[in-house]
């Protein structure tokens, strides 16, 4: 499909090649009246605005657009940093958005970096992206990869950790433990990462012949107070929780704050388990089991893979699975209500 062009969208709006242009530029000759009818029919009919001129524009910027769901998780600072340092070792400079899980803010930045030609776009999907949100970029954007997260039937590059796998894992460490209720904590249906955690979640408590119970997942906002205002919910009703995996750092610490207020020691009381290793799970008392993966592992294979597809744009995009890795710290303890099961045989290493 041909790309409309700008005389017209003049002749469409029924003003000057002129006005459409210096409306672009934000020139404050033109009223906001005028300029937001340009910008409405430039969005509408997928018109691009590339600010470097064509005809000095060379064929590749050495940018990349790199987007982040939430740039104040540590987990995704620290995989920031390692993914600069991969495109720094490409040559490559970095712009960076937090669209802290706005759909809107992560399809401006889209917009933005096709417009100033980046060579390509590393997104973490935010929360309820779906292919058409992708799909409208289709013809404009630059290469894009998928970082943590995918887009469900769309079909995109992504390097993400084997979630079904971590799930399954932490799940029959507790089992082992004698845990029977163990709570699903944070995250969204709509979160690729969370769908496959209570997958394998589901497929370890099939194999051990026990009953999932829905009662026992709790969506919500991954983000710290969501973790923490639910922790009496965990351990006051009747057929209270003994163990819990949370869905990132900041949920679970939230989580393990808001049970320690409620007088309940993790670690002695109740188990719990995160996804996502950062520094302060260590430090934190009692230190935190994790899931974790190879952080500069991933950064550099997000970014040798957005520079395969820069190289070669018609190959079929590909998904990566990073091996999950989980560290037993303190704050899983046997439940002693129940410890019969034999054990699983899951690899896990004491931290």
């Amino acid at each position: 499909m041909p790309k409309p062009t700008l005389s017209q969208i003049a002749k469409e709006l029924g003003v000057s090649t002129a006005t459409v242009s210096l409306a672009m530029k934000e020139n404050s000759r033109i009223s906001d009246a005028t300029r937001s009818k340009v910008l409405k029919a430039m969005r509408e009919s997928g018109y691009v605005y590339q600010r470097s001129a064509a005809g000095l524009r060379k064929a590749k910027t050495d940018t990349v657009g790199i987007i982040l769901n939430n740039v104040s998780d540590p987990f995704y600072s620290t995989l920031l940093a390692e993914i600069e340092r991969a495109l720094a070792e490409e040559g490559r400079t970095a712009f960076l958005c937090n669209t802290n899980e706005s759909l809107d803010r992560q399809a401006e930045f889209i917009r933005k970096m096709s417009e100033y030609n980046a060579d390509g776009i590393i997104l973490v999907p935010a929360i309820g992206t779906e292919p058409v949100h992708l799909e409208q970029f289709k013809e404009i954007a630059p290469p894009i990869v998928c970082a943590t997260r995918t887009v469900a039937g769309y079909p995109i590059d992504a390097v993400v950790l084997d979630d079904a796998e971590g799930g399954r894992m932490a799940t029959r460490h507790l089992v082992n433990l004698g845990h029977r209720r163990i709570a699903i904590v944070g995250g969204v249906e709509s979160i690729s990462s969370f769908r496959d955690r209570l997958t394998g979640h589901r497929m370890a408590l099939d194999e051990l012949g026990l009953p999932f119970e829905e009662s026992l997942v709790f969506e919500m906002r991954p983000v710290r107070k969501s973790g923490f205002d639910i922790a009496p919910e965990l351990v006051e009703s009747p057929v209270a929780a003994t163990a819990a995996i949370g869905y990132n750092a900041i949920v679970t610490l939230g989580l393990k704050a808001g049970l320690q207020k409620a007088g309940v020691l993790p670690g002695r009381d109740f188990a719990l388990i995160a996804s996502e290793n950062v520094e302060e799970l260590q430090l934190t008392s009692p230190a935190l089991s994790t899931i974790s993966l190879d952080d500069r592992n991933m950064g550099r294979s997000i970014v040798n893979l957005l520079m395969e597809r820069i190289q070669n744009p018609e190959t079929e995009p590909q998904t990566l699975l990073l091996p999950p890795e989980l560290l037993v710290r303190e704050s899983c303890n046997p439940c002693q209500e129940n410890n019969t099961l034999p054990k699983s045989g899951t690899t896990v290493r004491l931290v």
